[in-house]
């Protein structure tokens, strides 16, 4: 069946027919109903009632006893069972939660039915229906359980560090969060049983949740499905995470608050000289109740609204964390270098460009190195031709590079790297002053029918915020910035046996962003020949993490992008005998609209060896390369479509059964089928690499640039994508729970899990290159010859858009998405739980829990790379053709004109260049989706949970895992030579594997809510009325989380000399029976070193020949562990009015009380994290700064009724 067709059959089918099942995230009670013998009793009546609604639903047993209520709503409900010749039995009190699965059997007592046993007890938290394992956090807790206002509103979802199977690397940061060893933001997030997909953005799960926040006002539960889930739920190789809105009930409860932060009530930050500024509030109202419609000839009395409102709003100015950055300094500005050093003292060499030169007693047999150099340049040694490191100052006097250096602040801090400490942090410029606006309406038609309809907004003004001078801002500001989350949901129940539940979700987010500094356009240059020289360029450095300036965004005019997701799914229930079946389907409309005008005044990098020399890894500085003008590479955007639209659909069908097999053991199995379009071009505006494609322009070669459709000639694809649309994503899933008593159950389960689609870059994985051009330069001469001269201009031979031309990309880059890229990662998760209900309300488990992921997204296979055996081919590797050459020692030029191409597009036509698989593109091609990663995560984990019940609730979690992976997250950065993934060569892409860079092995953390027993009510309760209003009211509540640390990596990033068409970087080895550590990580002193250069091979070893070291991705060494504790004091204030009762709540929550600083060193894609892990930098092994927040105290008023 065709794409269309089947979309259509899906929609039309889920509307008029509504039979399908979708995600439901209701929840279900079922049950036996027995006699005093244990026998069962069929035609048990059984009555459940929402106590907050007073909405009822009714079920009857079957001949074996069972009776199953499935799709309810979260919330408080009375159950009544009746039967003929038996006593009535009632239980008030029930508490269900989000997507809980409840077992209730009920023994009724013979007599007459007039005769009522009535007793209040909560229902067993124990799973005795399925295999699958949940967590989450009920209402009464997400709003008690302190909860940081930073950065933005509180957020519901923050609480997932403390559940079992979480880990957040170094830190405590809930947007780092892996769930059971799957990717970082992998999860799919669901708010209202419909997913949270981004469009094309790739981005769900803990992503959308901080995207778009849900706070605890907004929600009455968050939930979150680590493993083994029901078919119904997927497009994830990891957790799904839930939220239920708030809804309105029976009485009118309603509430204003303010969360309040400011600088005097935090400590000072380690390290810094004083407290930032930092003034944050979240501050809201909201409201819900019962709407009263008199339309009793239409819905004969029976009709019942509810409706629920939150508005919040999020005002911030500062931050409790002053980042540390890299800026020249005062020396540097004035081209004095001679304080350029190594870790031994030794002063890192600046050359002058200008007196480049080829070595007359060069062997290119062989290695480079200090003795043998290829190309030869003088150091400067200032005016008066004896200061090393010195550029005269005539020689940058006229410098274009002057306009930007009156803004550099002088560094504040003794290092020559991480030497400047920002004076106030930037809050987010894009969220800091937002407000937002939820509201959801129940209408109960009937008892049959139940509509819900949920609004969630947000909007944000523009921000100028910058942690430099705005004139030099690499920040951006956003106008318009607003989102929309909708929900309709519609539960139809035809018969107690038979129930249907429709629902369609709308997302988006519109979001125009602009360069701040572009406001400053007057205060620089304009660079001749970039597409808008009326803006400031983006200037950048390659080495050392100097700090940048400005941002490729340009002006704010037309930059629009938005990402419209509509979703629609249904449920179809259907219980017959001893089985409860479910059938479904899905169907996602997934887009991303662009206009951009982005990096039209051009993106500029310097780096060291424009003013080095190759086969001398330690010489040279980008700051100097900058001064110089030498550009190392550069990129501007010429465009002649600036608007264009993604789209991509997924469709989803699955069935399930949940099947009692007897009082004691569930059997629940299933299938689900997973497809996901690849994504195109709505009017097919979108070009992509082929590699099989025949390339006129590069005489005949494979390898061409293809564009989607058939109206392009010669050029066209002939379909509106590469990839092959991948139909045989079948998903079984499997469990058994075995109840041994009445309060354990032994669970198993195992299932496949297949992922949405994924498109790193958020470009949605279009490529527009021809109708745009994206313009770039590169050095030349094995990298000393720079691309260009900054006041020379940009140069001008390229392509100019539109050139819908096979051949349009030679000597560049290219997009390209492989044939098999559509074909979906997946994981397999398996695990074995006990739980056993224990006194007092608390549950206790343990269980061992895997997951096995395969066909990941990654960035380790570029197919455009040399093996490894030419490394021995040595420096000739660089030697460049020259126009017309036809051989050069011995490798002969792919094709006649291509030395020129290549060097008109401003790539080298070297050695190494001729002998790629595709010698036309200077780029790796890695392939977007090339879904090449593996893991594997086996772990034991423990809970022990007490209900809130006399006034205490608790929660602990453990978990030992091992983590073993070669890739990292939904959106892997390959950054080759200095980041945690992409740095092997993909002929040797067996050493990527190795522990996750953020594997922590043991993670326990507790939280606790404690009302004080004192005061009316209470255990002990004063006689004195004003006494016992002191003292009652109380709570102290906690979160302690405790964990070990990740382990270390180690690069050499500026000194590793590889040519990059090996696609690798350079690892250095830790000795044999070496120590890394310099310190005892459990205490460490920040003025010393914390790695030992010396356990390392030697960094010399990295400047003879092309030697890439023998060290592993990450190695088994730790850095430090972190801990931290969240405590809050709350005091309540109870009063009536008129019989209404009100309450006044005053809390003072205290974030890292213990003000305890961890130097977390779980750094990302190439950051050193707290110290520095480049062995070719001088500061390698030094504290970078960097350091975990220090104690704030948030204080709280809030007031309810």
């Amino acid at each position: 069946m065709k794409l269309k067709r089947l979309a259509w059959f899906i929609a039309l089918f889920s509307v008029l027919t509504t039979v399908m099942v979708g995600q439901s995230v209701n929840s279900t009670i079922s049950g036996a109903v027995i006699d005093s013998s244990g026998a069962s009793i069929p035609n048990a009546e059984i009555t459940l009632t929402d106590v907050g609604r007073s909405s009822k639903r009714t079920a009857v047993s079957n001949q074996e006893g069972f009776y199953s209520l499935p799709n309810l709503t979260p919330g408080n409900y009375t159950l009544a069972v009746g039967a003929k010749g038996f006593r009535q039995f009632n239980q008030k009190n029930i508490s269900l939660l989000l997507n809980q699965q409840v077992r209730q059997d009920v023994q009724l007592e013979v007599g007459e039915t007039s005769d009522t046993i009535t007793v209040e007890a909560n229902v067993s938290a124990v799973n005795f229906n399925d295999a699958v394992r949940q967590e989450g956090v009920s209402g009464r807790e997400l709003n008690e359980l302190p909860l940081v206002v930073s950065g933005g509103p509180r957020s519901a979802a923050s609480f997932t560090v403390m559940l079992p199977g979480v880990s957040t690397g170094g830190g405590n940061n809930a947007f780092d969060a892996r769930i059971n060893g799957g990717l970082q933001t992998g999860q799919e997030a669901i708010m209202d049983g419909v997913s949270m997909q981004q469009g094309t953005m790739s981005q769900s799960g803990m992503i959308s949740f901080y995207d778009f926040r849900m706070t605890p006002d907004m929600v009455s539960e968050f939930k979150v499905l680590t493993s083994n889930y029901e078919p119904q739920y997927g497009a994830s190789t990891s957790a799904q995470m839930i939220v239920e809105t708030k809804s309105g009930a029976d009485a009118f409860h309603g509430g204003l608050f303010e969360y309040l932060r400011n600088e005097k009530l935090n400590a000072r930050q380690f390290g810094a000289d004083s407290r930032p500024i930092d003034k944050e509030h979240n501050f809201g109202g909201f409201l819900g109740g019962p709407v009263k419609i008199p339309l009793p000839g239409i819905f004969k009395g029976r009709a019942r609204t509810y409706f629920y409102t939150d508005i919040e709003s999020f005002r911030a100015t500062g931050g409790n964390n002053r980042p540390t950055l890299t800026v020249p300094t005062a020396a540097m500005k004035r081209g004095d270098f001679s304080e350029w050093k190594d870790g031994d003292g030794r002063l890192i060499p600046v050359y002058d460009p200008q007196t480049t030169r080829r070595n007359p007693t060069f062997q290119s047999g062989l290695p480079e190195g200090p003795n043998n150099l290829p190309y030869l340049r003088d150091q400067f040694m200032g005016c008066n031709g004896g200061s090393p490191n010195v550029i005269c100052p005539s020689r940058i006097q006229n410098s274009l590079a002057q306009a930007w250096l009156k803004f550099i602040p002088d560094p504040n801090r003794p290092t020559l790297l991480n030497n400047f400490q920002v004076q106030t942090p930037v809050p987010d410029g894009i969220l800091a002053n937002t407000n937002y606006y939820m509201g959801r309406v129940d209408h109960y038609m009937s008892e049959k029918d139940h509509f819900y309809l949920t609004l969630w907004h947000q909007r944000a003004p523009a921000k100028f915020n910058s942690t430099l001078p705005l004139q030099l801002a690499t920040e951006s500001f956003s106008d318009p910035q607003n989102s929309w989350v909708n929900r309709i949901n519609w539960s139809h129940t035809f018969s107690p046996t038979l129930l249907n539940h429709w629902n369609i979700g709308y997302l988006n987010r519109n979001e125009g962003y602009g360069a701040i500094n572009t406001q400053f356009a007057s205060e620089f240059p304009s660079i001749k020949g970039v597409a808008d020289p009326n803006t400031p360029p983006q200037i950048r450095f390659d080495n050392n993490n100097y700090q940048g300036f400005g941002s490729s965004n340009g002006p704010n005019l037309g930059n629009l992008t938005t990402r419209p997701t509509i979703v629609t799914t249904e449920l179809l229930t259907w219980i017959r005998g001893n089985h409860t079946f479910k059938f479904g389907g899905e169907y996602r409309h997934l887009g991303q609209d662009f206009n951009s005008g982005g990096n039209t005044a051009g993106e500029f990098n310097f780096n060291r060896l424009n003013t080095g020399l190759v086969g001398l890894s330690n010489s040279g500085h980008p700051f100097a390369s900058f001064l110089l003008e030498q550009v190392s590479s550069g990129t501007v955007q010429f465009r002649s479509v600036p608007a264009w639209k993604v789209r991509s659909h997924g469709y989803v069908l699955h069935a399930g059964d949940t099947w009692k097999i007897n009082r004691r053991v569930s059997l629940n199995y299933g299938l689900r089928w997973d497809m996901f379009t690849p994504s195109y071009e709505a009017d097919n505006r979108f070009s992509f690499f082929d590699p099989d494609g025949v390339n006129p322009a590069a005489g005949g070669l494979k390898g061409r640039v293809a564009f989607a459709g058939s109206d392009n000639g010669p050029a066209s694809y002939g379909a509106r994508f590469p990839e092959e649309t991948w139909k045989k994503g079948f998903a079984p899933r499997i469990g058994i729970a075995w109840g041994l008593d009445s309060k354990t159950v032994v669970r198993t389960g195992y299932g496949i899990f297949y992922t949405q689609n994924y498109y790193p870059g958020w470009g949605g994985g279009v490529s527009l290159d021809g109708y745009n051009t994206s313009a770039s330069f590169s050095n030349t001469l094995g990298g000393i010859e720079p691309a260009f001269i900054l006041s020379q201009g940009f140069p001008q031979n390229f392509p100019k858009p539109p050139t819908l031309d096979a051949g349009v990309r030679n000597g560049r880059s290219a997009l390209y998405r492989p044939k098999d890229a559509n074909r979906r990662p997946y994981s397999q998760m398996w695990n074995l739980t006990i739980e056993r209900q224990l006194p007092g309300s608390t549950l206790a488990s343990i269980a061992y829990v895997a997951t096995k992921g395969t066909r990941l997204p990654s960035a380790i296979i570029p197919i455009n790379a040399l093996p490894l055996q030419y490394l021995a081919s040595g420096p000739t590797l660089r030697d460049e053709f020259q126009p017309g050459q036809a051989e050069l020692g011995g490798v002969r030029a792919p094709y006649a004109g291509w030395a020129q191409q290549l060097r008109d597009a401003g790539c080298a036509p070297s050695v190494a260049q001729a002998l790629l698989p595709y010698p036309q593109y200077c780029d790796g091609l890695r392939g977007l989706n090339e879904n090449a990663g593996n893991s594997t995560y086996h772990s034991f984990q423990a809970k022990l949970e007490k209900r809130f019940s006399q006034g205490l609730y608790t929660l602990m979690s453990y978990t030992w895992s091992r983590l073993i992976t070669d890739v990292q997250s939904t959106n892997p950065d390959a950054n080759t030579g200095g980041g945690a993934v992409g740095i092997f060569s993909p002929f040797e892409r067996q050493r990527n594997k190795s522990l996750a860079q953020d594997d922590v092995p043991h993670v326990f953390s507790a939280a606790v809510v404690y009302e004080l027993p004192a005061g009316r009510g209470k255990r002990w309760n004063p006689s004195n009325a004003a006494l016992s209003t002191f003292l009652g009211g109380w709570s102290v509540n906690l979160i302690q989380k405790l964990q070990s640390g990740t382990p270390l990596f180690f690069r050499v990033r500026d000194t590793c000399n590889i040519p990059s068409q090996f696609r690798m970087g350079c690892v250095p080895a830790v000795l044999n029976g070496k120590n890394p550590l310099a310190q005892d990580v459990g205490s460490i002193d920040v003025n010393k070193v914390l790695f030992d250069r010396s356990a390392f091979e030697p960094l010399d070893a990295f400047s003879s020949g092309f030697y890439r070291g023998v060290g592993s991705r990450v190695t088994n060494f730790r850095g430090p562990g972190f801990s931290n504790t969240d405590f809050s004091v709350v005091k309540n204030v109870p009063f009536s009015v008129r019989d209404r009762i009100f309450n006044l709540q005053i809390r003072g929550e205290f974030f890292n009380v213990w003000n305890e600083h961890h130097f977390t060193t779980s750094a990302g894609q190439g950051d050193n994290g707290a110290f520095n892990r480049d062995l070719s930098s001088p500061e390698f092994g030094k504290w970078t700064g960097a350091v975990t927040t220090p104690r704030n105290i948030q204080l709280t008023a809030r007031f309810t009724f």
